[in-house]
């Protein structure tokens, strides 16, 4: 997200190269509270759709430091984190069918294959991305029927080094959860996302 030139008043983005066995950069950005929080009331719709709702669990397959499964988890969720720190790689390993759902923030570099690899579990899944309408991603809506969830501000992630809101960090993108499976009302659901809330990292 801060991988900038600014030479005078041109900024141009560097693109960050896809490494299926190591993470670094905008890959390694952390998921503040409030943005997990956007996605509790629709994952609980989803759960108690369920006929055992008791028995519904969510695999955080990106999990890095156990933000977004912490999170969820005090929400009530049974969730349970993998990652490469974990000798689990969610691109070239397999998990056992032992889960109702997949929730992750994938890497930055690797969103496409990670949306793809979670189409291949057929099961629902959110995946907190940057916000397009262009490429692959008009296919999901498209031809997958994938759903938004679109919040009505920019999510700041964690960077790295721990910068946030509070430090100043701002993010450089519209964030959203991109949703398979969920049945929501709408294609693109509009949630509100206020100053107060984003006090909630």
């Amino acid at each position: 997200m801060n991988h900038w030139m600014t030479p005078m008043a041109t900024k141009i983005k560097l693109t960050q190269k896809e490494d299926l066995v190591a993470v670094s950069g905008r890959d390694l950005f952390q998921t503040p509270n409030y943005a997990t929080d956007l996605l509790v009331p629709f994952l609980k719709d989803l759960k108690y759709s369920y006929d055992k709702p008791s028995e519904f669990s969510i695999w955080e397959c990106a999990s890095g430091n156990g933000r977004m499964e912490s999170r969820l988890n005090e929400h009530g969720f049974d969730v349970f984190g993998t990652d490469l720190s974990t000798g689990f790689n969610f691109l070239t390993d397999k998990m056992a069918d032992c889960f109702d759902c997949i929730v992750t923030n994938p890497p930055y570099s690797l969103k496409k294959k990670f949306y793809d690899k979670c189409l291949e579990y057929e099961v629902p899944f959110a995946l907190l991305i940057p916000f397009d309408m262009a490429g692959w991603m008009w296919d999901a809506y498209n031809k997958d029927d994938c759903q938004g969830i679109i919040p009505s501000r920019r999510i700041n992630f964690i960077t790295p080094s721990g910068k946030s809101e509070v430090t100043g960090h701002t993010a450089n993108f519209h964030s959203f959860w991109l949703t398979y499976g969920f049945c929501l009302k709408n294609q693109f659901n509009f949630v509100e996302l206020t100053h107060e809330m984003k006090k909630n990292i």
